[in-house]
């Protein structure tokens, strides 16, 4: 049980309507909905509110003023004073989408490039699984001692701890999060920048799931929907 957030794809509806809209849309999935579907139907959630609060929307430019847009925080207290390119959700057309992403796969592009330059100063490392799978076979009641004293011994991972802003930008485990090339890389990144954990869709499913196949979908819907789809961000509790 515990919080987190939905995307919310509702038809068109206006400010005074929005609320009522969301809760439409969420009560199929009540936990305490009396006509149950079977037996063992169990529900997503117990309370939302609305609340982009840590995945908020960006807005398109020039649309800084349409009433549609949502700036209150149900959740937040006090309520956040968002700047004007913030947004908890309106219509789809006019939530910039594509600037975040933009942006991502230039920091993406950037942190994989500055590691292979880096990286290239030391011998190869090896992740972190590769100590683990081979401590448990050698001393399984010390294993990830030993695994963890292996691992670091590694001189591109000495010189990266040794340094915190190299680990804070690199990780823990380098040599397996940068192990793909540029494009993989960065298109993973930039596919996890809207998704939030669950998306409920404007014909009434509630999908959940994560890795890059929901990323992806999740990316692929919003960007096809009609651009006076409402989509809101929902905290809910679980």
């Amino acid at each position: 049980m515990g919080k987190q957030r939905i995307t919310v794809c509702l038809p068109p509806v206006g400010p005074d309507g929005l609320k009522q809209a969301i809760g439409q849309a969420m009560d199929p999935f009540w936990y305490d909905r009396e006509d149950r579907p079977h037996p063992d139907w169990v529900g997503e959630w117990s309370y939302w509110f609305v609340s982009g609060a840590g995945c908020l929307f960006d807005v398109l430019p020039g649309h800084e003023d349409d009433p549609r847009l949502v700036r209150y925080d149900d959740w937040t207290e006090p309520p956040e004073d968002l700047p004007p390119s913030r947004c908890h959700g309106g219509p789809r057309g006019i939530l910039d989408l594509d600037t975040p992403r933009a942006a991502e796969a230039r920091r993406a592009g950037d942190t994989w490039t500055a590691y292979r330059a880096f990286s290239d100063r030391y011998p190869p490392a090896l992740p972190f699984h590769h100590f683990a799978e081979r401590a448990r076979t050698l001393d399984p009641e010390h294993a990830r001692e030993a695994a963890v004293t292996a691992f670091r011994e590694q001189p591109l991972i000495r010189a990266i701890k040794a340094n915190p802003a190299l680990e804070e930008r690199f990780g823990s485990d380098p040599a397996y999060h940068f192990d793909e090339d540029l494009g993989t890389y960065v298109t993973r990144h930039v596919a996890a920048v809207l998704p939030t954990a669950a998306l409920l869709t404007l014909d009434g499913r509630w999908v959940e799931g994560g890795g890059l196949d929901y990323e992806r979908m999740f990316n692929s819907y919003l960007d096809g929907l009609p651009a006076d789809t409402m989509v809101v961000r929902v905290l809910y509790h679980s």
